[in-house]
């Protein structure tokens, strides 16, 4: 019996396992047979994402600022990596990616999922082999097309950039600021031409791009604009109507008393009597003061919203910030805060906010959106979004533009931005406004060594091709800005306009300019110094007029000049015969007339005629022609 058990044992547990098996295969044959099939199918096959080229970044003219470059890594694969052809050239705008496949910051993140395209997918055969798995290219099929990224077209031209960030760093080291900033814009149309800051960074050094540097003032530097904010003033007392170009306004012996404290002028100087024109050359902060008064506050607030203050200009700037303007129900508007805010204080704006309010000022009233974007294009060049100009509103009327235009001239030709005139360009006539405000400290007091130095101006004058804004924060040297910021915008400006590709009209530039020795800020200086400083340099004089004050100069050769003499109360017309319109615009400046003229050139004829009697305020008409 006990043997018979013995033999019966391995009899059944070989039954047990038939069994199993015989379950098992039918199992898998029949009930779990669809299961095995895809199981099988995935052995066999693999899926792998395939990434579409990431999108170009170009300027307008097609030259090539961030692109993707084919490379094999260690294991022999084709890998992309994102490359910038220009380095530190609008770096601050186009931005870097990060270390997945996204943009970090910059337009790279702004337009992250238009410049990345689409992914596709791919079923790759694979065979499993001694050495590993073998992909089977024949039996391989595309299930998803990756599709590349668009081809972004900025507004940008490269050349304009370049020459702003070698002005900016060239600044930076004269000037020795925290930083500098500066935008070009084309008033006609909103584009931004070129916008940087300095100091800045490589996208190309994987160390390089982290905190300020990475970020372009222009859209992200929130301050008090000082002076260069009475342009906003002038436009609303002129377009409503509370004041003339005319009315004279006293200037109370500097400081001026209002509700709640004392408004003063630059170092408490007494500017006497003089009208809104005079004010902006001047830089009159009692008269600006003055007219924000008249304006009331409510009508100022809405001017100061309607010129976009208090929100971002557009969506696609990087980083823009908003400001603060304040409401004028705030708690914490006070007696005096109308009339700061019109000469630019208890106000934070951006520079390119500021720079949208002169280019509406060039344009004949309009404020326009920034206009970053040109177009979209696909990998063949096709263009499939077009981005048009955009007119936000008419803020003023063309005549309230031209009569602001005509301010910012004198400003340049014989108020506070006199060293922004260009030697370079005689026959060129900047005009635009200079700035300069303390910042606060960290208790929200006024730090009066901390200074932002700013100027904004038109070139030209009076019919502007770019608005060009040059910010200088905290300067060690040139702290106001008609001494850093300004020379810097002319310096920008002759860049511009001597490259053939930029430049509105032909212009020539020696490579290395000659040094004359008589290249000398000449106006404004009394006599008694010219001769002196003539005779340091070598320098032959020829003296014209009579008169206590040098009102205008003109270099004859490289070490002669002849000096206009006068004083600062001209009584009787000057003889303008023969002066570039620059020159006639300094000294009628200084003679407080205002000008109208018509024709180029040189002044041919003039109306008063020289040494009649004239009244301050009076129309001085002037015919200019190529030759006299």
């Amino acid at each position: 019996m006990i043997k018979q058990a013995r033999l019966l044992f391995p009899f059944l547990a070989f039954f047990v396992i038939w069994l199993f098996l015989l379950v098992t295969v039918f199992s898998m044959q029949v009930v779990d047979s669809e299961t095995y099939h895809r199981q099988s199918e995935n052995n066999a096959f693999k899926n792998k994402h395939v990434f579409g080229d990431r999108g170009k970044i170009m300027d307008r003219n097609g030259v090539v600022l961030a692109d993707i470059l084919q490379k094999k890594n260690d294991k022999d694969e084709i890998v992309y990596e994102r490359v910038y052809p220009m380095d530190r050239l609008a770096s601050q705008l186009i931005g870097k990616m990060g270390n997945g496949a996204s943009g970090a910051f910059g337009l790279e993140k702004t337009f992250d999922d238009k410049l990345k395209g689409k992914v596709g997918l791919t079923r790759q055969a694979v065979a499993v082999g001694n050495v590993g798995s073998v992909v089977v290219y024949g039996l391989s099929e595309e299930v998803a097309e990756a599709v590349p990224g668009k081809n972004l077209v900025l507004t940008i031209d490269a050349s304009i950039q370049e020459a702003v960030e070698n002005v900016l760093k060239e600044g930076y080291e004269e000037y020795e600021p925290k930083g500098v900033s500066a935008v070009v814009v084309d008033p006609m149309n909103g584009d931004i031409l070129a916008a940087a800051s300095y100091p800045t960074f490589n996208p190309n050094d994987k160390n390089s791009g982290v905190g300020d540097s990475t970020k372009c003032g222009i859209f992200t530097f929130v301050y008090e604009p000082g002076s260069t904010f009475k342009v906003l003033t002038a436009l609303a007392g002129l377009e409503e109507n509370v004041v003339t170009t005319t009315e004279m306004f006293d200037d109370e012996h500097g400081c001026w008393k209002v509700p709640g404290g004392e408004i003063c002028e630059h170092g408490k100087h007494d500017l006497g009597v003089l009208n809104m024109v005079e004010g902006m050359a001047k830089s009159s902060n009692i008269v600006y003061g003055k007219i924000a008064e008249r304006v009331g506050k409510e009508n100022f607030y809405r001017f100061a919203r309607n010129f976009g203050l208090g929100s971002r200009t557009s969506k696609d700037l990087p980083g823009e910030e908003k400001g603060m303007l304040r409401k004028p129900h705030d708690p914490l508007w006070s007696g005096r805060t109308l009339q700061t805010m019109g000469f630019g204080h208890e106000i934070m704006v951006t520079p390119i906010q500021m720079a949208m309010i002169y280019a509406a000022v060039a344009n004949g009233g309009n404020l326009m959106e920034p206009r970053i974007v040109l177009e979209w294009r696909d990998s063949s060049g096709k263009v499939l979004e077009k981005n048009n100009p955009s007119v936000i509103r008419r803020i003023v009327s063309e005549q309230t533009a031209a009569e602001v235009r005509e301010m910012l001239m004198g400003v340049v030709n014989s108020g506070t931005g006199t060293k922004v005139n260009s030697k370079l360009l005689p026959e060129l006539v900047f005009g635009g406004k200079t700035g300069t405000a303390e910042k606060y400290g960290k208790d929200g007091k006024v730090d009066r060594n901390r200074q932002v130095a700013s100027f904004i101006g038109l070139a030209p004058a009076l019919n502007p091709k770019y608005v060009c804004l040059v910010l200088v924060d905290e300067p060690a040297k040139g702290k106001a800005g008609g001494s850093s910021a300004g020379p810097m915008f002319r310096r920008i400006m002759e860049r511009i306009y001597f490259n053939p590709s930029t430049s509105p009209k032909s212009h020539r530039m020696l490579a290395e300019p000659e040094k004359r020795k008589c290249e000398k800020a000449w106006n404004g200086m009394s006599i008694d110094k010219a001769q002196a400083l003539a005779e340091q340099n070598s320098c032959s004089l020829n003296v014209v007029g009579t008169g206590d004050v040098v009102l205008s100069s003109v270099l004859e050769s490289a070490d002669s000049v002849t000096l206009m003499l006068g004083s600062d109360r001209i009584v009787e017309m000057p003889n303008l015969n023969g002066m570039s319109l620059k020159d006639a615009l300094k000294v009628l400046g200084n003679a407080r007339l205002q000008v109208e003229f018509s024709g180029k050139g040189r002044v041919a004829q003039q109306y008063p005629k020289p040494s009649e009697k004239i009244e301050r305020g009076q129309v001085c008409k002037l015919v200019l022609k190529e030759k006299v």
